[in-house]
């Protein structure tokens, strides 16, 4: 390790240089004196002190100091946390880019997976943390964005740049889920007036159908959803 290359070499340089200090002027013996301390401080400061706190405690806490003594003292970074999550989807959630970012540097899997079956990028985008999970896209983490804009509807997103992301990197406005239902028609059935927004402004068909045939106009009719009846002729709904 580094802190033991340095502390060796100071052993080696005060081994050499530390006998025969007779006939040395007392300048000469001073400036030896503080360069063996100098470099045995250095070696100290190089040295990591273990850490105090688990590393799940660190990486819940965004403890960046504890976590980086865990990389340091050899933690296993890739072994899941009894909540079924590693500490790079804890982060990711978080918003932690510090901790991303040491975790990436120390080799941290990208496509582990947790106990719900997300990936660390799925729940950075999920969370609405969009800077995370471009960090993590470009360190090569795989990115479904279809499913991941119906997710996004099933769990109510109201962030408008979650759904400008996945739709600049490919999502599909008509992919539909198991019941037929593009994000739109999710949305609606959900009341997400926000959501509504978004997916038009981004170009959702607004005359998407579902499994029953029932359009975008008649589920926001059927639940009385004036605004979104509003919106949704605005942009051409009949």
């Amino acid at each position: 390790m580094e802190a033991s290359h340095t502390s060796d070499v100071a052993k080696s340089y005060f081994k050499t240089h530390a006998r025969g200090h007779r006939g040395r002027t007392i300048g000469s013996a001073v400036r030896h004196a503080m360069l063996i301390t100098f470099l045995l401080g250095l070696a100290a400061c190089d040295a990591q002190d273990p850490p105090t706190v688990s590393l799940y405690l660190a990486t819940q806490r965004g403890d960046l100091d504890q976590l980086e003594r865990h990389i340091y003292w050899q933690s296993d970074i890739n072994q899941p946390f009894p909540d079924g999550r590693y500490p790079l989807h804890t982060a990711a959630a978080q918003g932690r880019i510090s901790l991303i970012q040491a975790l990436l540097e120390h080799q941290a899997t990208l496509e582990v997976r947790d106990a719900a079956d997300r990936t660390p990028i799925e729940l950075a985008i999920l969370a609405g943390r969009i800077q995370i999970a471009e960090r993590l896209r470009q360190a090569g983490a795989h990115l479904a964005a279809t499913p991941l804009l119906l997710i996004a509807a099933e769990q109510g997103s109201q962030d408008r740049d979650v759904v400008r992301y996945l739709v600049e990197h490919g999502a599909d406005l008509e992919a539909t889920n198991a019941a037929g239902e593009t994000a739109l028609l999710v949305a609606i059935k959900k009341q997400n007036h926000r959501l509504v927004a978004h997916l038009l402004a981004q170009g959702a068909n607004v005359n998407a159908q579902n499994a029953k045939g029932w359009s975008a106009l008649q589920l926001a009719r059927d639940q009385h959803l004036t605004e979104i009846q509003q919106r949704l002729r605005r942009y051409g709904a009949r």
